[in-house]
């Protein structure tokens, strides 16, 4: 069902929560990050928030702005514009796989040389410890996880602490365990699952494939809630100009894989930051995060993390809504998320 099923930490920019209309599912606004390494604790203060939210109502609220028509099953195959499932087959013009890391439709049509690069997370929400300042708060301690990082995320009345390795799951238990712990709490109902760094394939065959199928997640930060909101957006736009004649199916799909293919530099240099994460001395990476607020460049990094990966800038996407990309401002038609041939070719380029 819609909602259920949360393996997320569920932390999002402000600005996501805002452009897709689920405001009421925020728990928390968090107006800096804190980095706690080698016994010391770093800020780094956002000009854009972070919120955490609920997860459930979130989904709910985005489900609440579409007409289409849910049918919870089982998909178990793909062929030529069918969808087979444990309930029947379904045919459609477009056939979009947004079924996470498991990528059930595109999965089997992948070239064999494609990567899949996965990290793993675990995670259990617990009582607010009274001395966690506000913030999303993470951890650099070899006590809880050698390859990765810990975190809390307050949630208003309650935390949600994680472990996520870039190696393996095995010991993710332990250490967060030990997270726990060491702020006095006893873990209770855990979740979690895999995050998918590949950047596989953004349209294969005639499947368009959105979010964790399609390897979106970000390495480095394991953010992927927003990366699948936003090339989901533009994944649904080029499917509507090509429904409504503006251009015509294949360039629907070229439109869409320009420009996922164009981030393809970013998460390359992020998972060349994941493997040096990996291997630096927490004391080093302690030193570069106050050099890096001494210099005061933490808003800038921020700006150009956010920009690269997929930015809504706080602006809805609804009907006659100014469309803002990093570099672009258009305005949307009366009507629908659509653009001529040409306007979203330079969308395309341009963001």
């Amino acid at each position: 069902p819609i909602g259920e099923h949360q393996t997320s930490a569920c932390a999002t920019p402000l600005t996501t929560a805002q452009a897709v209309g689920a405001e009421d599912a925020i728990l928390e606004i968090h107006p800096a990050l804190v980095l706690h390494a080698a016994g010391q604790e770093i800020r780094f203060e956002l000009e854009d928030p972070f919120v955490t939210f609920d997860y459930r109502a979130f989904c709910r609220a985005m489900q609440a702005h579409t007409d289409a028509e849910v049918l919870i099953a089982r998909a178990t195959g793909y062929r030529e514009g069918i969808v087979t499932t444990d309930r029947g087959s379904f045919s459609g013009r477009y056939v979009v796989d947004a079924t996470g890391w498991a990528a059930a439709l595109s999965g089997g049509f992948r070239p064999r040389q494609t990567n899949r690069v996965v990290a793993y997370g675990l995670e259990t929400e617990l009582p607010l410890p009274p001395d966690l300042s506000p913030g999303l708060h993470f951890y650099f301690d070899r006590r809880y996880v050698d390859w990765g990082y810990a975190w809390a995320f307050p949630c208003g009345q309650t935390t949600r602490f994680g472990i996520g390795s870039f190696r393996s799951e095995q010991g993710l238990r332990a250490g967060l365990e030990r997270l726990v712990n060491d702020f006095g709490l006893t873990i209770e109902v855990t979740h979690g699952g895999l995050l998918s760094f590949g950047f596989h394939p953004p349209v294969v065959g005639d499947l368009f494939v959105v979010g964790d199928a399609a390897g979106h997640c970000l390495p480095f930060t394991g953010e992927g809630i927003r990366t699948a909101i936003y090339h989901g957006l533009h994944c649904g736009r080029a499917i509507r100009g090509a429904l409504r004649g503006e251009f015509s199916p294949d360039e629907a799909r070229a439109f869409y894989r320009d420009l996922v293919r164009c981030r393809q530099r970013t998460y390359r240099r992020l998972w060349a930051a994941q493997r040096s994460l990996a291997r630096l001395p927490t004391g080093w990476l302690a030193v570069a995060g106050q050099i890096t607020v001494r210099l005061g460049l933490e808003q800038r990094l921020m700006s150009q993390y956010l920009k690269h990966t997929g930015w809504f800038l706080g602006h809805p996407w609804g009907p006659g809504a100014s469309v803002r990309g990093p570099e672009t401002t258009t305005r949307a038609r009366p009507g629908g998320l659509n653009l001529d041939r040409r306007g979203f070719h330079q969308l395309v380029r341009r963001d």
